[in-house]
């Protein structure tokens, strides 16, 4: 039986859900990032979206390409960082970044954490002491975007020990579930960024081979200067912790060195 007209006009519509405020502030960062690609802003918009949705509290994206130098598309860190740790990147310590290396090789589209895909070693590095520790760096997440055979987009966010309260909770998982969207924005964007021009000379190989190192003491450099420890260099090449000794032995006399400090500090002082 239907009720009365009368009874129909007094019933109170119903109140749709009041919606998540979370949810309307990253769908606001979303739309701002949308509206500003083509421009001049996108990269300013991109970075407010991610860090504003993640904690993350610094953002620098860069086109990466074996054989050539990084190209930087975008940072918002300080002029002081820029000065004292990008301009040194991508001069040529590129080359030990965990992120360039594992563009390098053909890792999936994704969002990674940097702590989950660093050698042993890592924290105990001149990399990691100079670019990170002396800068109150203490991670950072990658967004891997390939947009070419040649050519992937990565996004570096960093949070430093003294912002580690802003970090969010579920952090890379919200940015996981974004990340078909963030991916679309970066192809839109870049998508004319088909070929880095001018290739690089600058390669660990060519680098260590400039110093008299060959062969197997150019893999085993490779490996210490990116802070893999005797046992996992062994593994890698599927030689003893104990043959790595013999190794590094071998590289210091030839070098003149005593340490691996030294050795980054022999090749990569050009870059300070």
């Amino acid at each position: 039986m239907s009720e009365p007209n009368d009874a129909l006009q007094r019933r109170k519509p119903r109140k749709a859900d009041d919606p998540d405020p979370e949810l309307e502030r990253i769908a606001g960062q979303l739309a701002l990032a949308i509206s500003s690609v083509g421009s001049t802003s996108f990269g300013d918009s991109l970075a407010a979206m991610l860090e504003g949705m993640s904690g993350y509290t610094s953002t620098v994206v860069a086109a990466f390409s074996e054989g050539a130098k990084p190209v930087r598309l975008h940072s918002d860190l300080s002029p002081d960082d820029e000065k004292t740790t990008l301009r040194p990147y991508f001069d040529g310590t590129y080359l030990l970044d965990p992120w360039y290396n594992m563009a390098n090789s053909q890792i999936e589209d994704g969002v990674y954490r940097l702590s989950d895909n660093v050698p042993d070693g890592f924290r105990k590095s001149e990399y990691y002491l100079t670019y990170y520790d002396s800068t109150g760096l203490i991670d950072e997440c990658g967004i891997f975007v390939r947009l070419s055979k040649q050519i992937s987009l990565v996004t570096m966010l960093g949070i430093r020990a003294s912002d580690e309260g802003a970090l969010r909770r579920g952090q890379l998982k919200q940015l996981r579930a974004l990340f078909p969207a963030i991916r679309e924005l970066m192809y839109r964007q870049w998508s004319s960024l088909s070929t880095i021009s001018g290739n690089s000379n600058d390669n660990l190989q060519s680098i260590c081979g400039a110093r008299g190192l060959v062969g197997r003491e150019i893999e085993v450099t490779g490996y210490l200067l990116r802070g893999y420890s005797n046992k996992m260099i062994g593994r890698e090449l599927g030689i003893s912790h104990e043959t790595v000794k013999v190794y590094r032995k071998r590289i210091n006399r030839k070098l003149g060195t005593r340490s691996t400090r030294e050795i980054y500090s022999m090749f990569f002082r050009k870059s300070f």
